[in-house]
């Protein structure tokens, strides 16, 4: 960053204003001064005076004068300052700047590079206001002499992006920009932010992802990232090759962390009142780490479990011993499990505590500390079951533990749904039959309910507007399911490979419909997910009776599973906990009015909000930004583990961060973009075009009282 050459922002002003102020100076004492005559006695006195009366010219020689020198140093130093003289840098490349501000989770971190116990986002918006100071600004009289500054425009992101400034050379609304971001809980993406960039300079270059064009080229930016490097997606980011990009790394890469990465809760299907929370604990310290393990259910403590997390490993020892970085360490995992008997509907909270005895905090990142997490309370699901008489399918229900199951032939089925009513079941099993067209919702092909459905597919009816989401083409010949989603709640547990179809069905399930393929066959899906408001269904399009399937185990396995996926979801309180950026989504009872939701408490930044439900009762929120346990409530009835107070219902929604990436804090020294490996900027000083008119000033100043001095002392002498 050294500096170049003094450069002048308006030097044709000052060169005007010199070729007239100069010469009128010294004409001044060129001219000679015409004096009157009078009578006196005697010239003694007046020998000096007269000495002017010698010539006759109207102009004198011009002698030696240290006024004369001080009064063109005076008019030197104006016209100077006039000029706006600058230090030119090369700290920065290009007039365009974009200054991206990592406000996501990790940068909670105190840990800040410069200040200890200061978090990385009030060093990174300390350091960017920096930046924007040293930024080129343009000349006093910048129309008269076209004489332009540097433009900035701000961006924050975490996983998604927004323009807090647009371009501009107001160095005041950038400042106010950058103060305005606040602190989110979600995680990296880096992705966002680039396209949101290249959209809002129509003349910027470059490209964000293979999949995604350029924009059309033009002046080169300078990009200008403050994060601690920790950015998934980096390797996304395709700035223009004339772009410049400069990566101020924030926060420290030997800070280790311990934090909960998963948490989920888990009745036993046997015994429903008992309850199982799982909690799995990740850490990237060098060594290994004992922590005591806090469960608190309604605000009261449960149980307390101490467990010793193991040590980070290296991949590659001795290049991360040259470094002396714990960026390079493999993260450790661990996890406790904490078994109760509830019956009834809990909210928990698990903490990460230092062991006793130990000072200081646990780790400089609290926010994955602690999660919260909501149990439903024990319920056996009712389930009904439409079939001509499939012994597989008898067989299977009768052996699991529900709390009824209702057996209906194909007829009496029919009779209930045309009489506009339906089984008073939380799962219906449609085994060969579909619903009566006449009851079927446009859009599913069923009506509101939670339907497992073997061998049919549902056929919607007619739209103009749209395509049906599943598409039934008839006999698709023999098959073998080939993939599946095993981290599907209805497929965790089981392997499919082994499954056989002699006649599978020939189904097309439309891109970004309703409906989805969580398991596929060599010639299409072979289980189909359709969600559609108040409908939700999984599909299996073909007759198990002609396939491998029942005399495997993973088939009961399959049916609890899937029993529960859909039953449980009727119920209010959800197992698992919704990870940060994502919306909340839940669906009241009838009759629900006046919804609000309130943000956790001491989160002010998120304010109280209405909510208007949808036609189904499902209100939605967000994405969420801040953890903690949001609550909606309402006037009117409540749902199984919703809870009363001051006449309105209320339902609380933990929201957690469980990202293994994000808790993994140790700042980085470089970024590996798509196209390029930006190393930190290792000294984070800003150097900027420096003004010089301010100096000049001052030096005519002095130079002022300098010929004010002699002007006296002549006079005394």
């Amino acid at each position: 960053m050294s500096s170049l050459p003094v450069g002048f922002l308006s030097w044709q002003l000052a060169a005007i204003a010199a070729s007239v102020v100069i010469p009128t100076l010294i004409l001044l004492y060129l001219l000679k001064l015409r004096r009157r005559n009078l009578e006196i006695s005697t010239t003694i006195l007046w020998k000096k005076a007269v000495q002017d009366l010698h010539a006759n010219a109207p102009l004198q020689k011009l002698r030696r004068n240290i006024m004369l020198l001080l009064q063109l140093l005076v008019l030197a130093a104006l016209l100077f300052a006039l000029a706006e003289p600058v230090l030119k840098s090369s700290s920065f490349q290009g007039q365009r700047h974009i200054i991206l501000i990592d406000r996501s989770a990790s940068m909670l971190s105190s840990d800040a590079a410069k200040q200890e116990d200061v978090v990385r986002l009030t060093q990174a918006k300390k350091e960017a206001i920096e930046l924007v100071e040293s930024l080129r600004e343009p000349g006093l009289i910048a129309r008269a002499t076209n004489s332009v500054g540097d433009e900035a425009m701000i961006i924050a992101f975490d996983n998604t992006a927004e323009v807090r400034q647009g371009f501009t050379t107001n160095k005041q609304q950038l400042r106010d920009a950058i103060n305005s971001i606040t602190q989110s809980d979600t995680p990296t993406r880096l992705a966002e932010a680039m396209r949101l960039a290249a959209a809002q300079s129509p003349k910027l270059g470059g490209q964000t992802s293979d999949s995604q064009p350029a924009p059309a080229a033009g002046p080169p930016v300078t990009i200008h990232l403050f994060s601690d490097g920790r950015i998934p997606d980096a390797d996304q980011a395709r700035p223009n090759p004339k772009d410049s990009f400069v990566f101020y790394k924030v926060g420290s890469d030997k800070s280790p962390n311990l934090g909960i990465v998963n948490i989920r809760s888990q009745r036993a299907y046997d015994a429903p009142q008992k309850l199982s929370i799982f909690v799995g604990i990740e850490s990237t310290d060098s060594i290994a780490r004992t922590v005591e393990v806090e469960l608190t259910i309604e605000g009261v403590v449960a149980a307390i479990k101490t467990i010793t997390v193991p040590a980070a490993t290296r991949p590659d020892a001795e290049a991360t011993d040259q470094t002396g970085r714990l960026a390079g360490l493999v993260p450790a995992t661990s996890g406790v499990v904490f078994n109760l008997e509830k019956e009834e509907a809990i909210l928990a909270e698990v903490r990460l505590r230092p062991p006793p005895g130990s000072q200081g905090d646990l780790d400089c990142f609290a926010t994955d500390n602690h999660a919260y997490i909501s149990a439903p309370p024990a319920r056996r699901l009712r389930v009904g079951l439409v079939s001509s008489g499939s012994l597989f399918l008898s067989s299977a229900l009768s052996g699991l533990p529900l709390a009824e199951l209702k057996i209906f032939t194909p007829a009496e089925y029919k009779a209930i749904v045309d009489k506009g009513q339906s089984p008073p079941v939380d799962v219906m099993i449609l085994d060969g039959v579909l619903p009566p067209l006449s009851s079927n919702e446009s859009t599913a092909g069923l009506p509101p309910g939670r339907f497992l459905i073997i061998g049919q597919v549902p056929v919607p009816k007619p739209s103009a507007d749209s395509k049906p989401p599943i598409t039934d083409k008839g006999k698709g010949g023999a098959a073998a399911i080939i993939d599946w989603q095993r981290s599907h709640p209805a497929l965790r547990n089981i392997t499919l490979d082994s499954v056989f179809i002699s006649e599978s069905r020939d189904v097309e399930v439309r891109s970004g419909s309703t409906a989805s393929s969580i398991a596929r066959t060599e010639k299409g899906p072979a289980i189909i997910e359709l969600s559609s408001g108040a409908t939700r269904a999984l599909i299996i399009p073909f007759d198990v009776s002609a396939t491998s399937w029942p005399l495997d185990v993973s088939f009961v396995v399959f049916l609890a599973s899937a029993i529960d996926y859909l039953g449980g979801d009727t119920l209010p309180g959800q197992s698992q906990s919704t990870q940060m950026g994502a919306a909340i989504s839940q669906i009241l009872p009838a009759g629900a009015s006046d919804i609000r939701l309130l943000p956790p408490p001491g989160v002010d930044e998120v304010p109280e909000t209405a909510l208007t439900p949808l036609p189904d009762g499902t209100v939605v929120f967000g994405p969420v930004r801040r953890a903690g346990v949001y609550r909606i409530t309402w006037k009117g009835p409540t749902a199984p583990g919703d809870l009363q107070e001051n006449g309105r219902s209320i339902r609380r929604i933990p929201v957690n961060l469980l990202d293994a990436q994000e808790s993994d804090i140790a700042a980085v020294p470089q970024v590996a973009l798509a196209s390029r490996v930006v190393a930190s900027s290792a000294d984070g000083s800003f150097k900027g075009d420096r003004k010089l008119w301010q100096w000049l000033l001052a030096a005519c100043g002095l130079l002022l009282l300098l010929e004010w001095y002699v002007y006296n002392r002549k006079v005394q002498i």
